[in-house]
This record gives C-alpha cells, structure tokens and sequence, in this order.
C-alpha cells in the first residue's frame, strides 16, 4: 500500500505538488483537495469566459473566505476583550482585516510565486495578493472546516502582530496619561529588557505608577510594548478596559 502510494504521489502534475509544499510551509498541513487551492491561486484573467457558466477563477472563494476571515477575527475579539463595546470591536477588526494588512500577509506568504494569471505584462500587485489569501481562506474552509481553519488563520495573524494592531485602536497610554495627570501620579516606562529572538527584537516594558509596577507588556517595538504595558494597566484600574 506504501509502495503504491508512493508511485501516485510521483505521478501527482508538478503544480499540484508546489502547491502541497506552499500549504505545509505555511500552513503546516497537507491538503485533502488540492484542487480548490490552485483555484485559490487562479487570478479571473487567466480564465477564458465562457457564456452562461460560472468562471473557475479564486473569485467565489475569495467571497467565501472574507466571510470566515471576518468571523474568525470577530471571534477571537469578543473573546478577548469582553468588556469593549460594539464600536471598539467593530474598529478593532477593521484594523486586522484591513486591505494593508491583507496584501502584506500575502506578500510574506509567497504567494505571487504560485498565482495563476495573465495581465499582459503588467506585474502582480498587492491587492491582488490579499485577494488571493482570502480565497485560500475559504479553500481551507472547504477542505478542512471551520475549526481547523480558525486555528491555521489565528496563527498567521498572531504572527503577523494581531494583538499590536487592534491595539492601535485604542491609545492607552494616553489614557493612562491622563489618569494620572488628573490624579497627579508620577508615571514612566521601564524597557526591562530588548532580546533578539530569530532575527527578531522582542521587547519588554513595565510600566510604572506612583513607582509602583502596574503593567508588563511585550511587542516587537518599544512603542508597542509601552501601548501593552499601558493597555494591562489601563484593565487594573477602569471597569471598561479588560
């Protein structure tokens, strides 16, 4: 049985195969239908239009996978932050699904390697690319459901400095300014330490309140370590911030 799976696994077409090594690489898992991933990577301009049928290109799972992309992020917020309002969240998400963020991540991803398109020569920008990573969003979603799916997404965008996005929603450090403006208390930020982790800087900072220690917070920039830092001691002393 090993034997034969090996031969079939061989005789597998060489864009299936890029394509398996782009999902384990990135993913860290093996594809059950592959084909729904090359139609992922399948740009409408390489698609001849024919009349009366639906167009094999990544468009309906681009469609697809925004939807579970924004409920995936929905999800991780409302349980995160349980006391922030509905308006606080809704800002929160727009910040991690944004285009911005959506086009780099496709960018990292490698992706432009392995699209399928045919634009005349013009190159392959990067909407088209965050495009792209929402259809193998719902390809995923397709072949593996919806669990497996929010798993393999969260760690890509945890990788990417979710937290330190949605937290540019909210400033804070300025709220913590002004707290102790108003209740006149001394407040600074200590960088306790700066490691280099994977060719990474990885930050951390206390903050400090009448020189007392209030918050710890982590980042990959000091600014965002202090907006951490701040954003845990800003949750000890106001009932609206987690």
């Amino acid at each position: 049985m090993q034997r034969f799976f090996g031969l079939f696994s061989k005789a597998e077409p060489e864009n299936k195969k890029r394509i398996r090594m782009l999902i384990r690489r990135h993913f860290g898992f093996d594809p059950k239908n592959v084909d729904l991933y090359l139609m992922a990577l399948r740009h409408s301009s390489s698609v001849p239009r024919k009349p009366g049928g639906l167009l094999a290109s990544n468009e309906r799972l681009e469609f697809l996978g925004d939807a579970v992309l924004d409920l995936v992020v929905a999800d991780y917020l409302y349980e995160r932050h349980p006391n922030l309002s509905e308006g606080e969240l809704t800002k929160m998400k727009s910040k991690v699904v944004s285009r911005k963020m959506l086009n780099s991540i496709g960018a990292q991803l490698e992706i432009v390697e392995h699209m399928e398109t045919k634009l005349g020569g013009q190159s392959i920008n990067q909407t088209i690319l965050g495009n792209a990573l929402e259809a193998l969003i719902g390809a995923i979603y397709l072949d593996k459901g919806y669990t497996f799916t929010s798993e393999r997404v969260m760690e890509i965008l945890k990788h990417n400095g979710i937290d330190e996005h949605v937290h540019q929603t909210v400033d804070f450090k300025s709220k913590l300014h002004e707290h102790c403006q108003k209740k006149r208390k001394t407040l600074y930020f200590i960088v306790l330490n700066d490691d280099e982790v994977d060719s990474d800087t990885r930050y951390t900072v206390e903050v400090m309140v009448d020189g007392k220690p209030l918050g710890r917070g982590f980042g990959k920039s000091k600014k965002a370590a202090e907006q951490e830092s701040a954003r845990v001691a800003c949750g000890k002393l106001f009932d609206d911030i987690e």
